[in-house]
């Protein structure tokens, strides 16, 4: 993205709460600062409450971001619930033949995957527009990180993480919410993993929920050959970190290198991975992208 580009802000998911607004407009003055031009256009209001729109209405307007000639880049409102409803109603190479920036996370998981990574497309695994790490302040490291990302080409710097199980490995950095990569898993929208760095994070789940989506992907195969599991904030309640590793390194099993505490997604801070760009999972404790999502 470059200063002067008009960019597209989306509600593929939920609706804004009250305080959200506020926090959505701060972003977006941010990105105004940063010489784009969010726009969009309103969503009829949806009889489901937990929906910004009905499904139709957000998916078209998806698809007018992407298929808008003077659209270039794409930021997504919020999460909460609502996009992998839209995938049956997009054509499935329509990022693909229209490349454009896309952000988000949480989620908007669904669409990164289902429209980009299965595509081999790159996406932006970074923050909602309401999201408290991006509004906060113009120079939060979230809102940098992005910035970086999207408009610079900068490759970042490498991401430090707690060991949880020793090794190397590099490949494509792929996934976002674990709920969401366990809810495609087994549909078509759920892309080949082997040899891949997969990212996982998630919020507000008990450790009895995420043993459950470990061990869902562990008995779908999707553990099989990967080149390293990347794993951001996941929460796991009161029975804390101890146990949390002890699940997830039982799903995984051995010879997978494993990294925790990766600051990206539900985190205080959501700094921005390129998913489907080439990352390298170290054994010193770094996640380290080796190409930049945008040129």
């Amino acid at each position: 993205l470059r200063p002067g580009d008009r960019v597209a802000v989306v509600a593929p998911a939920g609706p804004l709460r009250q305080r959200e607004q506020e926090l959505a407009q701060r972003s977006m003055e941010t990105l105004r600062a940063w010489g784009l031009e969010p726009c969009g256009h309103e969503l009829s209001a949806s009889r489901i409450p937990y929906l910004a729109a009905p499904d139709e209405a957000r998916a078209e307007q998806l698809r007018w971001a992407l298929t808008s000639a003077e659209i270039r880049g794409i930021f997504c409102l919020r999460g909460g619930y609502g996009s992998m409803r839209l995938l049956p109603l997009l054509e499935e190479d329509l990022l693909k033949e229209n490349p454009k920036v896309l952000v988000g996370f949480s989620d908007v998981t669904a669409l990164l995957l289902g429209l980009g990574t299965r595509a081999g497309v790159v996406t932006f695994h970074g923050p909602t527009l309401a999201s408290s790490s991006m509004a906060s302040h113009p120079d939060s490291p979230t809102a940098l990180a992005l910035r970086r990302a999207v408009m610079d080409g900068v490759i970042p710097e490498p991401m430090e993480g707690e060991i949880w199980q020793g090794g190397s490995g590099e490949g494509p950095l792929v996934g976002g919410c674990l709920s969401l990569v366990s809810a495609l898993m087994g549909t078509p929208y759920f892309p080949r993993l082997k040899g891949c760095i997969l990212l996982l994070e998630d919020v507000g789940e008990p450790l009895y929920r995420l043993d459950r989506m470990f061990h869902q992907l562990k008995l779908g195969g999707v553990l099989n050959d990967l080149s390293g599991i990347a794993l951001g904030h996941l929460g796991g309640g009161r029975l804390g970190k101890p146990l949390l590793r002890e699940v997830v390194l039982e799903a995984v099993g051995p010879g997978v290198p494993v990294l925790a505490g990766l600051q990206c997604g539900h985190g205080p801070q959501n700094l921005t991975l390129s998913l489907g760009a080439w990352a390298r999972l170290d054994a010193g404790g770094f996640l380290a992208m080796t190409e930049a999502g945008v040129f």
